[in-house]
């Protein structure tokens, strides 16, 4: 079977590597260490390389890395930051102070590079991770949010009868002990089933879409009701929002 799939994959690397390279101009011959480099950071390169590896497929794995954006960090800047020295006062932002609390993520009145790091290591991000965690562990109701009956029994559910938490305790709290177990965790696909969702593009597709800045292509889908929908019959009348994600 490992022979099998690492043919499979061996066989997807050079078909994408062949349907990129696809009516381009020929180019100057690179170095067999370029040509490996360039190939990894290609999406599904890199999708296919966790899948093989066993890592688990979500957030942060190649097509579901952060989203992107023209409105980032850089470009906020350079509109806003009028004495360059790398952040943005109530002072300089042009706009309402609303939108200026909400931007300033680390809540510390000015917004940095840090308040739009979305990545994975990022310190907002992190420290999310953490909260959530905590917040998951007494949410009883699972409405997102905690009362004060339930973080007076997460609490006692923790402190196991004494009056006081140590820091051991929150510890344990927030990471406890995990089973050990063999295999994908439960409910995950098996890595067969991953790669043959993979090859059929059943779990994403090995067609990079359109770069931040560039021109969507254009498509027609049929409503349910069958009318078809152009993108073409609404480009340049008004914002458009694109939403795909599979509902299954």
């Amino acid at each position: 079977m490992r022979q099998y799939t690492l043919g499979l994959a061996a066989l997807a690397i050079v078909a994408l590597a062949a349907s990129r390279a696809v009516g381009a101009e020929p180019a100057p011959p690179r170095p067999v260490s370029a040509v490996i480099d360039a190939l990894s950071h290609v999406e599904a390169v890199e999708m296919l390389s966790a899948i093989l590896r066993g890592e688990p497929i979500g957030a942060g794995t190649a097509w579901f890395h952060p989203a992107q954006t023209v409105y980032d960090w850089k470009w906020l800047s350079a509109q806003m930051d009028a004495d360059h020295d790398g952040a943005v006062t109530p002072e300089e932002f042009k706009g309402p102070r609303e939108l200026f609390d909400r931007l300033d993520r680390d809540r510390d009145g000015r917004l940095t590079a840090a308040d739009f790091d979305w990545s994975d290591a990022s310190p907002y991000w992190r420290q999310m991770t953490t909260a959530r965690q905590l917040l998951r562990r007494g949410d009883a109701d699972g409405d997102g949010a905690l009362t004060a009956e339930e973080w007076q029994a997460l609490f006692q559910k923790t402190a196991k009868g004494k009056d006081k938490l140590t820091a051991d305790d929150l510890r344990l709290l927030l990471f406890p002990a995990q089973p050990k177990s063999s295999g994908p965790p439960s409910g995950m696909p098996s890595q067969a089933v991953l790669l043959r969702g993979f090859l059929s593009n059943e779990i994403g597709s090995v067609c990079e879409g359109p770069a931040v800045g560039r021109r969507a292509p254009d498509f027609t889908l049929r409503t349910p009701d069958g009318e078809e929908l152009s993108l073409h019959k609404y480009r340049g009348d008004r914002p458009l929002v694109l939403v795909f994600g599979s509902f299954t």
